[in-house]
């Protein structure tokens, strides 16, 4: 039975804001859920391309208000013409969802991912301002330093692409200071907010969350595998054997997996990775000491058909990809049967972490990254990972550790172990040190509720009787001069 008081707890609503997949912001969703957790109701408004895990789903008490992305046919106008309207688009869209998907007198806590800042941000602001919500922003990114990346543009740019990308820019950073808190991936994107647009954010890193991340057993891959197809014999997949007595074992001639989560993006520079096992390769040719390798790549993106077809020309011997499609609860299990992750993000702007890696050291693998301005806030070289710059460097760095495998790879084998024994936090405890106090993401009091909502039903009543009565001319006489 459900008391007054949780009743009134239940009553008090979060809403999650992405203006992009749903399924594909892991972010966002640990937010809900920790919000969720904590005792809100929880709306995630987003696009609902893919489906996020079954914490999500079946959460009792979250849950997901689609809404519909701009048609495809904007894609193939011009940048000029398709930037306003997909803007004008999703302000539409968004505000009626969060108009008239939310509660309207007990709407607390609005949290938006940025980016896309716009029209996401002045939505969710005027919303709060109705709805007397506290809003939030939390910052992976900067979408004017995507739509630099998109169009190729260049600081200073003044053509008529430069001058919308410096448009967003500036109504970025306003949108940064109308927002009551902030949060932010990275401290140097911390310190950048204070420089760029003297916006104040908390850090907050993305950790690996304990009910996605857990042991994973022989029993599980074996089974997973054996659901992929990678079944060269009976019993048996391309990395484990299971005996008469139902034991499990690992091949000791199994081929070293290599992972890598991709968005097919441009600012994840896929080639490097195909160069590196081009050049593998070559060197397996002549050193039996080197395994052959499994590489496994997840995600979708827009050059995924592009990339595959370069990867089919390439008629690699020793080196077998899969580019399988996974339900969401199977990712932590394939990230678990790796023996080393590989990053490719860069981020546009160059403040960002990848997610990907704080999946693989959730999961205990190390990670080879590529280098760039602010990635050893998350990988430490040669202790959780290698970091390199080119493929050259990436292939050398995979020969050093696979040589070998699977038992006399000792530098392999000391980065496994630092991996394992390194003091990573959980996103549990990360939220509740940094994230919810930093934002004040807790449920109010049950006293507050209620004089909030007197306060609201009272203001609208007000709006709506002062028009009658000026139209029936209820005022007139108090202004008019006495005889």
């Amino acid at each position: 039975m459900v008391t007054k008081e949780e009743d009134d707890e239940i009553r008090s609503e979060a809403a999650v804001v992405v203006l992009g997949d749903v399924g594909r912001s892991p972010r966002m969703c640990n937010h809900a859920k920790m919000l969720a957790d904590g005792g809100f109701d929880v709306k995630i408004i987003g696009f609902y391309d893919s489906i996020p895990g079954e914490q999500i789903t079946n959460h009792p008490r979250i849950k997901i208000v689609g809404i519909p992305a701009p048609p495809d046919f904007m894609d193939s106008l011009p940048a000029i013409v398709q930037l306003p309207l997909k803007l004008i688009w999703n302000f539409v869209t968004l505000l009626l969802a969060m108009a008239f998907r939310t509660s309207a007198f007990n709407l607390r806590v609005i949290l938006m991912q940025n980016p896309p800042g716009l029209p996401t941000a002045i939505v969710c602001f005027l919303i709060s301002l109705i709805k007397c919500s506290k809003f939030t922003i939390d910052w992976h990114n900067y979408m004017y330093s995507i739509l630099q990346n998109k169009y190729n543009i260049a600081d200073g740019d003044t053509s008529p692409k430069g001058k919308i990308v410096k448009g967003v820019s500036i109504l970025e950073g306003i949108c940064g200071k109308l927002s009551d808190y902030n949060l932010c991936v990275t401290d140097a994107m911390r310190r950048d907010l204070m420089k760029r647009w003297g916006v104040r954010a908390n850090t907050f890193y993305d950790r690996p969350p304990t009910w996605k991340f857990r042991p994973t057993s022989l029993l599980e891959i074996h089974d997973l595998y054996s659901k992929l197809g990678e079944v060269p014999k009976a019993n048996e997949t391309i990395l484990t054997r299971k005996s008469i007595d139902g034991s499990l074992t690992l091949l000791p001639d199994r081929p070293l997996v290599l992972l890598s989560s991709t968005s097919w993006t441009p600012d994840e520079r896929f080639e490097i990775l195909l160069d590196a096992l081009v050049d593998y390769e070559e060197a397996a040719k002549n050193d039996k000491e080197l395994p052959k390798i499994l590489l496994i790549i997840t995600g979708k993106g827009p050059l995924k058909a592009k990339y595959l077809e370069n990867i089919q020309k390439k008629d690699l011997k020793n080196v077998k990809i899969l580019t399988p499609w996974l339900e969401a609860d199977d990712y932590p299990k394939i990230l678990a049967s790796a023996d080393l992750g590989i990053s490719l993000h860069t981020s546009t702007s160059g403040l960002d972490l990848p997610m990907k890696v704080v999946d693989m050291f959730g999961a205990k693998i190390p990670a080879l990254a590529l280098k760039f301005k602010c990635i050893d806030e998350l990988v430490g070289d040669r202790v959780n990972g290698y970091l390199f710059e080119d493929s050259n460097q990436l292939s050398r760095q995979i020969v050093e550790l696979s040589r070998g495998f699977p038992n006399r790879c000792e530098d392999l084998i000391r980065l496994k172990s630092n991996t394992r024994e390194m003091k990573f936090e959980s996103w549990e405890t990360m939220w509740k040190r940094s994230a919810a106090p930093a934002a004040n993401l807790t449920p109010p009091d049950n006293g507050f509720a209620k004089l909030r909502a007197i306060i609201q039903l009272s203001f609208l009543v007000i709006m709506i009787l002062i028009p009658i009565h000026l139209a029936m001319g209820t005022f007139s006489g108090l202004f008019s001069p006495k005889p």
